[in-house]
């Protein structure tokens, strides 16, 4: 008897060791700049939120194993994420969720910030080896294959290193007591399948924080309150979070005579699993049909820099004389520092890199865009040649007349071939 009770004992206690290995797990990352002097204490209730209140709810009620990864202070490093990321273990019916809260800037490799992992006061060269793109984050994740990807990135979106104004004349959102009914972040965490990249701004544009906190942060926060309480009416879904705090946040923003409209890419469906299912298939690769034209692959936000750069080229080149030289070689010094490494890379930034190119289409494509190369090498040395007499202003007058016509020509040159 003895013996049967202990083998029954045995089979029950490897039974839950397998419920427990089979459960699906809630991966909350979570990275905030708290000690930035100018977005810290923010940050800080941001992070408080997310990782004290949010997440561990999120996955009790859910029914998901909780696996938190908190990175805030000295720990906000480009490194510790380059590790998370690499060593991040994803079941199918699991769900990421990624939230960064700090500063940013855009490099002009797509529309989303770069994110800087502390330092955002360091010089251009350290802060392109500090930063990491949300974009970038996001593919890397979604390569995992959960069942359920979703990031957020809390940060300007300019291309300069500017610290935003802070303001703290906004209304309080706000945010009555609200009972959190665990059905609805249950349906809202296990009933979607897909991924969600949603940064608090458009390129071009900073974003806010006051004491209160980020002001996407805090339109989340009552974002969640509204639609995840007992009294709220039906079933959530992550297209209205995305609405609500959307519009939550550009309320804020013209509270305070600002302009800040969150953007996202979503692909999200219902998905009516038990918690171990599979997620849809991805749709099958393309078959041996016509490679896709060169515009397919052109960088929309490169060609939008190389836009917004031109008018100051053609002003400095009509405008650069002996009188004003020393004003415009210590603003087309700034002015190249800033955009350095844009146009080092001139060449790759045009394009991006598609996965879905098919192999047989390479060669071609390469052949289509060899003349961009002999373009931005020629860009490249004419900036270097100017920029090279940055400190002696009346020598770069006659330099900057020699080389700017043929520089800015390049420049529209490439905008009328891939500006469709």
């Amino acid at each position: 008897m003895r013996f049967i009770c202990y083998l029954s004992l045995v089979s029950f206690v490897c039974l839950l060791g397998l419920r427990a290995h089979g459960q699906a797990k809630l991966h909350f990352i979570v990275f905030a700049d708290t000690d930035d002097t100018s977005l810290g204490e923010a940050n800080r209730k941001t992070y408080n939120y997310l990782t004290n209140d949010f997440g561990p709810h999120a996955a009790q009620y859910a029914g998901l194993a909780l696996e938190m990864s908190t990175y805030s202070g000295n720990r906000c490093r480009a490194a510790e994420l380059d590790q998370k990321l690499a060593s991040l273990n994803v079941g199918n019916d699991d769900v990421v969720l990624f939230y960064f809260i700090g500063h940013g800037w855009n490099n002009r490799t797509n529309e989303y910030p770069s994110l800087i992992f502390g330092n955002a006061g360091a010089d251009r060269a350290t802060l392109e080896t500090s930063s990491r793109n949300l974009m970038a984050v996001y593919e890397q994740i979604r390569a995992k294959h959960p069942r359920l990807a979703l990031v957020i990135g809390e940060a300007c979106n300019k291309e300069r290193n500017d610290d935003p104004p802070v303001t703290s004349k906004r209304e309080a959102i706000p945010m009555k007591p609200v009972t959190p009914d665990p059905a609805k972040y249950k349906w809202l965490f296990r009933n979607y399948a897909g991924s969600l990249i949603m940064s608090s701004c458009k390129r071009n544009q900073f974003s806010f924080s006051d004491p209160k906190g980020g002001w996407l942060g805090v339109s989340l926060h009552t974002t969640f309150d509204n639609l995840l309480g007992v009294t709220a009416k039906g079933m959530p879904s992550w297209e209205s979070v995305v609405k609500m705090t959307t519009e939550q946040t550009e309320a804020a923003a013209v509270k305070n005579n600002q302009k800040q409209n969150p953007q996202h890419i979503m692909a999200i469906v219902p998905f009516k699993g038990n918690g171990n299912d599979n997620p849809p298939p991805p749709p099958p690769p393309p078959g041996d049909g016509p490679c896709p034209p060169v515009d397919s692959y052109v960088n929309e936000t490169a060609l939008a820099g190389i836009r917004e750069d031109l008018p100051f080229l053609r002003k400095m080149d009509e405008e650069i004389s002996t009188d004003n030289a020393a004003q415009f070689a210590k603003t087309f010094d700034t002015f190249y520092k800033n955009q350095k490494n844009f146009y080092d890379s001139l060449n790759k930034m045009l394009f991006y890199e598609s996965a879905e190119m098919p192999p047989r289409c390479q060669a071609s494509f390469q052949q289509d865009t060899r003349w961009v190369k002999n373009s931005t090498t020629e860009i490249i040395r004419r900036y270097q040649i100017v920029v090279k007499l940055s400190k002696e202003p009346q020598q770069l007058v006659a330099q900057a007349r020699s080389e700017l016509p043929s520089l800015i020509l390049r420049l529209e040159e490439i905008l009328k071939k891939l500006d469709k």
